[in-house]
């Protein structure tokens, strides 16, 4: 009876700990807003010729914050959003961090077959780590001293580049610096744009953050997709196993496998917390999807298996197993 009572004791220890870890999880993530960085549209930026010089459809961004217009609007949109209480994420510093990084080196390299593949936006995302991107587009027209600008904003989850809200503006005829112009054209919508921001926010903190995983099997795993192993006293094959780890770790149980192969397997849609918690007892920490997937290399362990990660932007990973 002793026995029995003290391992009820600590069941209920363990799942007292759990649920206190993920409200505090939760209440941070609702304690604060989301984390915003303020660029150019891709598309506005490749119609205005700021793009890379050996690829006409690839926005070069460094070139777009070389244009005083560019630096004013962005300045004053994220100042616009820092006003209202969000942390704001600086585009130059970002790009300042990116020459730097050498991490984006390896995740060009054809360590998955060549499948990996990074583009500027991603590798911006990563290294900045904001949650929503704010798009800006504008244009100018002129009479004679007096300036007039059209403006056109857009929210974009940073994981999914899948787009939140949008709004258009226009100011009145004058010879007011543009920034003046810009403000007087956004802040007539402002309200609504950042109201739509922070419901989908809150979402995510209910619901968590959506984003992919690919996995890959690599020529010294000892085990494919489709290899039967053995489980909790169950046999099933590998990619049922990793289904089982997703569904305990994924918020609600949540996500979507999209492709299997022998040697590739795929998931979308899936929820992973905005914070997990830290190492060494340490606070809640926000994470991307790969701080999300790594944990399952110990899990996968037990079947003579390593993994290597490789982050894609906010909202995706590539899973590649090996051997040990």
């Amino acid at each position: 009876m002793n026995r029995i009572l003290t391992a009820i004791v600590a069941l209920l220890c363990t799942l007292s700990s759990f649920a206190q870890s993920t409200a505090e999880s939760i209440n941070q993530a609702k304690a604060r807003k989301p984390i915003i960085m303020v660029i150019p549209e891709k598309a506005w930026c490749i119609n205005q010729g700021f793009v890379k010089d050996d690829d006409p459809k690839s926005p070069d961004y460094e070139k777009a914050l070389l244009n005083d217009d560019v630096l004013n609007v962005i300045t004053k949109m994220g100042g616009i959003m820092q006003e209202r209480g969000y942390p704001l994420k600086n585009l130059q510093s970002a790009l300042d961090e990116l020459k730097n990084e050498s991490a984006i080196e390896m995740s060009l390299t054809s360590k998955a077959d060549g499948e990996i593949v990074e583009d500027e936006l991603d590798q911006l995302t990563r290294v900045a780590q904001a949650d929503i991107l704010v798009n800006i587009a504008f244009s100018r027209t002129t009479y004679g001293p007096r300036n007039l600008v059209e403006f056109r904003v857009t929210s974009v989850d940073a994981a999914t580049n899948k787009q939140i809200g949008g709004e258009t503006g226009r100011s009145s005829a004058s010879g007011a610096p543009i920034s003046v112009l810009m403000e007087e054209s956004v802040l007539s919508f402002m309200d609504n744009f950042t109201s739509s921001i922070q419901r989908h926010f809150e979402d995510l903190t209910t619901n968590g953050r959506e984003g992919s995983v690919i996995f890959k099997i690599a020529d010294d795993c000892p085990l494919n997709f489709d290899s039967e192993v053995s489980l909790n006293g169950d046999t099933g094959e590998l990619n049922e196993v990793i289904d089982y780890w997703m569904n305990e770790h994924a918020v609600n149980g949540s996500f979507t496998q999209n492709g299997k192969t022998r040697n590739r397997l795929s998931y979308e849609q899936v929820r992973f917390p905005l914070f997990s918690k830290g190492k060494f007892g340490g606070k809640p920490q926000a994470i991307n999807m790969d701080g999300f997937i790594k944990p399952i290399g110990q899990f996968l362990s037990q079947f003579g298996i390593t993994i290597a990660t490789t982050p894609i932007g906010l909202g995706k990973a590539y899973v590649v197993l090996g051997g040990k």
